[in-house]
């Protein structure tokens, strides 16, 4: 399988896309090199396809580059979103596992943390609901003996999975969240808040795979 990408500046892009057609044939053109794009003609080409990848732009250098390169799995309620996701983030991790990780995926997780009654309530909705459920489910921990810490440098969702035997049924990826309630609890699995935090958040809830990237690298 081949994959050609042309980038000609923006007024020469309709001559040369008409110079390129006329060589050959592809199986598919894609217009757009941005994230969506390029992932696009990614996996065509992956699948056998010749595609030509056709922008006036350098790949990823448009809004594409502007993008928070985040990424998670965490969707409360939505079951096939929810789904959709896991199948995201598994193609993210096998190609991160592919080139050395050149994009700098990690898994560090996401936050929401409060410090109110009401948003503590509304955190253990989490417990029952059916696309956290789907995906792992939620692992609860309501003092300090939990014995997790977070860590900037290891995966979240592995840490959780390893220390919450049969927390959840996500398998080596652990929980799809962990749910911190009362203020030791959060305390020993923060440690020391930093002080844009509320010293009195008495409810964590941390995404387990979720995190970012960075895709301007490869």
């Amino acid at each position: 399988s081949t994959m050609r990408a042309s980038f000609p500046p923006l007024s020469r892009g309709a001559r040369t896309l008409a110079s390129e057609a006329g060589r050959r044939s592809y199986d598919a053109v894609v217009c757009g090199a941005g994230i969506a794009g390029v992932s696009c003609a990614h996996y065509l080409a992956r699948s056998g396809a010749s595609v030509l990848l056709v922008d006036s732009r350098p790949p990823l250098s448009h809004t594409s580059s502007l993008s928070t390169e985040c990424y998670r799995n965490f969707f409360p309620g939505s079951v096939p979103l929810t789904a959709f996701m896991q199948r995201s983030v598994d193609l993210l991790e096998a190609r991160a596992a592919e080139c050395d990780n050149a994009f700098g995926l990690n898994r560090r997780g996401y936050w929401f943390l409060l410090a109110s009654e009401e948003g503590a309530a509304q955190h253990a909705l989490a417990l029952s609901d059916p696309g956290l459920a789907s995906c792992g489910g939620v692992s609860h921990f309501s003092d300090a003996s939990h014995g997790l810490r977070y860590r900037h440098d290891a995966p979240t969702g592995a840490a959780a999975a390893a220390a919450a035997a049969g927390g959840g049924g996500g398998g080596g990826d652990g929980p799809a969240a962990m749910l911190f309630s009362g203020r030791e609890a959060v305390q020993a699995y923060v440690g020391s808040l930093p002080p844009f935090l509320a010293a009195d958040a008495s409810s964590l809830l941390v995404a387990s795979r979720a995190g970012r990237e960075t895709a301007e690298r490869q």
